[in-house]
Protein backbone atom coordinates (compact mmCIF):
# COMPACT_ATOMS: atom_id res chain seq x y z
CA UNK A 1 0.00 0.00 0.00
CA UNK A 2 1.49 3.36 -0.92
CA UNK A 3 1.74 6.20 1.59
CA UNK A 4 -1.18 8.24 0.20
CA UNK A 5 -3.52 5.24 0.41
CA UNK A 6 -2.29 4.52 3.95
CA UNK A 7 -2.94 8.15 4.94
CA UNK A 8 -6.43 8.02 3.43
CA UNK A 9 -7.22 4.79 5.31
CA UNK A 10 -6.02 6.28 8.60
CA UNK A 11 -8.06 9.44 7.99
CA UNK A 12 -11.22 7.43 7.25
CA UNK A 13 -10.73 5.34 10.38
CA UNK A 14 -10.19 8.47 12.49
CA UNK A 15 -13.27 10.11 11.00
CA UNK A 16 -15.40 7.08 11.87
CA UNK A 17 -14.13 6.92 15.45
CA UNK A 18 -14.57 10.68 15.86
CA UNK A 19 -18.13 10.46 14.56
CA UNK A 20 -18.91 7.69 17.04
CA UNK A 21 -17.47 9.66 19.95
CA UNK A 22 -19.38 12.79 18.92
CA UNK A 23 -22.66 10.84 18.63
CA UNK A 24 -22.08 9.25 22.04
CA UNK A 25 -21.47 12.66 23.63
CA UNK A 26 -24.78 13.87 22.19
CA UNK A 27 -26.55 10.97 23.87
CA UNK A 28 -27.01 9.03 20.64
CA UNK A 29 -26.16 5.35 20.54
CA UNK A 30 -22.80 4.40 19.12
CA UNK A 31 -22.87 3.46 15.48
CA UNK A 32 -21.24 0.18 14.55
CA UNK A 33 -19.14 0.25 11.41
CA UNK A 34 -18.70 -3.50 11.23
CA UNK A 35 -21.54 -5.72 10.09
CA UNK A 36 -22.95 -7.92 12.82
CA UNK A 37 -22.41 -11.59 12.24
CA UNK A 38 -25.25 -14.00 12.65
CA UNK A 39 -24.88 -16.36 15.61
CA UNK A 40 -23.25 -19.65 14.61
CA UNK A 41 -26.20 -21.70 15.88
CA UNK A 42 -28.56 -20.19 13.29
CA UNK A 43 -27.25 -22.56 10.63
CA UNK A 44 -28.24 -25.56 12.80
CA UNK A 45 -31.91 -24.58 13.00
CA UNK A 46 -34.69 -26.09 10.91
CA UNK A 47 -34.98 -24.27 7.55
CA UNK A 48 -38.26 -22.57 8.53
CA UNK A 49 -36.58 -21.00 11.59
CA UNK A 50 -33.57 -20.00 9.48
CA UNK A 51 -36.06 -18.26 7.18
CA UNK A 52 -37.58 -16.53 10.20
CA UNK A 53 -34.17 -15.23 11.27
CA UNK A 54 -33.49 -14.10 7.70
CA UNK A 55 -36.77 -12.16 7.51
CA UNK A 56 -35.99 -10.48 10.81
CA UNK A 57 -32.57 -9.48 9.52
CA UNK A 58 -34.10 -8.09 6.30
CA UNK A 59 -36.52 -6.07 8.40
CA UNK A 60 -33.58 -4.56 10.30
CA UNK A 61 -33.71 -6.62 13.51
CA UNK A 62 -30.68 -8.29 15.03
CA UNK A 63 -30.07 -11.10 17.49
CA UNK A 64 -27.92 -10.47 20.54
CA UNK A 65 -26.71 -13.69 22.11
CA UNK A 66 -26.22 -13.98 25.89
CA UNK A 67 -26.75 -10.31 26.66
CA UNK A 68 -26.36 -9.09 30.24
CA UNK A 69 -30.12 -9.26 30.79
CA UNK A 70 -29.97 -13.04 30.30
CA UNK A 71 -28.07 -13.43 33.55
CA UNK A 72 -29.88 -10.65 35.39
CA UNK A 73 -33.33 -12.18 34.85
CA UNK A 74 -32.46 -15.86 34.33
CA UNK A 75 -34.42 -16.01 31.08
CA UNK A 76 -34.09 -17.76 27.70
CA UNK A 77 -35.10 -14.80 25.55
CA UNK A 78 -36.09 -11.15 25.74
CA UNK A 79 -37.42 -8.39 23.56
CA UNK A 80 -37.75 -4.79 24.69
CA UNK A 81 -40.61 -3.28 22.70
CA UNK A 82 -39.68 -0.73 20.09
CA UNK A 83 -36.04 -1.80 19.91
CA UNK A 84 -34.37 -3.47 16.93
CA UNK A 85 -32.69 -6.35 18.81
CA UNK A 86 -33.94 -9.54 20.39
CA UNK A 87 -31.95 -11.28 23.08
CA UNK A 88 -31.44 -15.03 22.87
CA UNK A 89 -29.89 -16.58 25.98
CA UNK A 90 -28.18 -19.71 24.67
CA UNK A 91 -26.31 -20.25 27.95
CA UNK A 92 -29.62 -20.40 29.83
CA UNK A 93 -31.14 -22.66 27.19
CA UNK A 94 -28.14 -25.01 27.45
CA UNK A 95 -28.57 -25.18 31.24
CA UNK A 96 -32.19 -26.24 30.78
CA UNK A 97 -31.51 -28.72 27.98
CA UNK A 98 -28.22 -30.59 27.74
CA UNK A 99 -29.61 -32.85 25.03
CA UNK A 100 -28.74 -31.33 21.60
CA UNK A 101 -32.18 -31.96 20.09
CA UNK A 102 -33.98 -30.46 23.12
CA UNK A 103 -31.57 -27.49 23.05
CA UNK A 104 -32.32 -26.90 19.37
CA UNK A 105 -36.09 -27.15 19.91
CA UNK A 106 -36.09 -24.62 22.77
CA UNK A 107 -33.77 -22.35 20.81
CA UNK A 108 -36.15 -22.38 17.83
CA UNK A 109 -39.18 -21.78 20.05
CA UNK A 110 -37.42 -18.92 21.81
CA UNK A 111 -36.47 -17.29 18.50
CA UNK A 112 -40.06 -17.55 17.26
CA UNK A 113 -41.49 -16.38 20.61
CA UNK A 114 -39.38 -13.23 20.62
CA UNK A 115 -40.09 -12.64 16.91
CA UNK A 116 -43.83 -12.69 17.73
CA UNK A 117 -43.17 -9.89 20.22
CA UNK A 118 -41.35 -8.00 17.46
CA UNK A 119 -44.40 -8.35 15.18
CA UNK A 120 -46.70 -7.26 18.02
CA UNK A 121 -44.53 -4.21 18.65
CA UNK A 122 -44.59 -3.35 14.94
CA UNK A 123 -48.37 -3.69 14.89
CA UNK A 124 -48.73 -1.44 17.91
CA UNK A 125 -46.59 1.18 16.18
CA UNK A 126 -48.73 0.95 13.02
CA UNK A 127 -52.23 0.71 14.46
CA UNK A 128 -52.02 1.15 18.21
CA UNK A 129 -53.04 -2.48 18.77
CA UNK A 130 -50.40 -4.61 20.51
CA UNK A 131 -51.86 -8.02 19.74
CA UNK A 132 -52.00 -10.01 16.53
CA UNK A 133 -55.63 -10.93 17.28
CA UNK A 134 -55.24 -14.71 17.21
CA UNK A 135 -58.45 -16.60 17.83
CA UNK A 136 -59.27 -16.90 21.53
CA UNK A 137 -59.81 -20.63 21.13
CA UNK A 138 -56.16 -20.99 20.11
CA UNK A 139 -54.98 -19.06 23.15
CA UNK A 140 -57.23 -20.77 25.69
CA UNK A 141 -56.32 -24.22 24.38
CA UNK A 142 -52.74 -23.76 25.59
CA UNK A 143 -51.79 -26.38 28.19
CA UNK A 144 -52.25 -25.45 31.87
CA UNK A 145 -48.47 -25.48 32.42
CA UNK A 146 -48.05 -22.86 29.67
CA UNK A 147 -50.87 -20.73 31.08
CA UNK A 148 -49.10 -20.89 34.45
CA UNK A 149 -45.83 -19.78 32.80
CA UNK A 150 -47.70 -16.89 31.17
CA UNK A 151 -49.01 -15.77 34.58
CA UNK A 152 -45.47 -15.86 36.00
CA UNK A 153 -44.17 -13.91 33.02
CA UNK A 154 -46.72 -11.11 33.24
CA UNK A 155 -46.24 -10.86 37.02
CA UNK A 156 -42.67 -9.72 36.35
CA UNK A 157 -43.45 -7.50 33.32
CA UNK A 158 -43.25 -3.77 33.67
CA UNK A 159 -45.51 -2.45 30.92
CA UNK A 160 -48.33 0.03 30.65
CA UNK A 161 -50.67 -2.58 29.20
CA UNK A 162 -53.53 -3.88 31.34
CA UNK A 163 -53.00 -7.44 32.61
CA UNK A 164 -55.54 -8.84 30.15
CA UNK A 165 -53.57 -7.35 27.24
CA UNK A 166 -50.29 -8.59 28.73
CA UNK A 167 -51.80 -12.07 28.98
CA UNK A 168 -52.89 -11.99 25.32
CA UNK A 169 -49.47 -10.74 24.18
CA UNK A 170 -47.67 -13.58 25.97
CA UNK A 171 -50.26 -16.19 25.00
CA UNK A 172 -49.90 -15.28 21.32
CA UNK A 173 -46.13 -15.67 21.53
CA UNK A 174 -46.48 -19.09 23.19
CA UNK A 175 -49.16 -20.18 20.72
CA UNK A 176 -47.04 -19.28 17.69
CA UNK A 177 -43.67 -20.69 18.80
CA UNK A 178 -44.06 -23.81 16.67
CA UNK A 179 -45.40 -22.04 13.58
CA UNK A 180 -42.49 -20.03 12.13
CA UNK A 181 -44.40 -19.53 8.86
CA UNK A 182 -47.14 -17.67 10.73
CA UNK A 183 -44.56 -15.59 12.60
CA UNK A 184 -42.92 -14.70 9.28
CA UNK A 185 -46.32 -13.68 7.88
CA UNK A 186 -46.91 -11.42 10.89
CA UNK A 187 -43.47 -9.83 10.52
CA UNK A 188 -44.05 -9.27 6.79
CA UNK A 189 -47.44 -7.72 7.45
CA UNK A 190 -46.62 -5.40 10.35
CA UNK A 191 -42.88 -4.62 10.31
CA UNK A 192 -42.03 -2.17 7.58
Amino acid sequence: MNSSMMLLALFATGLGVGYSIERAEQGAPLVSFTPRRDPVWLRDLDPAYQDLASVMKKKGFTIDENATICKQLDIVGYYYWGHRTIKICTDSIAKLNGDPSAFRLLLQQTLAHEAVHVAQSCRQRLSGKPSLELAASRLYSLPPSVRSDIQKSIASNRTNHPRSVQWRIEAEAWAMEDTPDQVIAALQRFCR
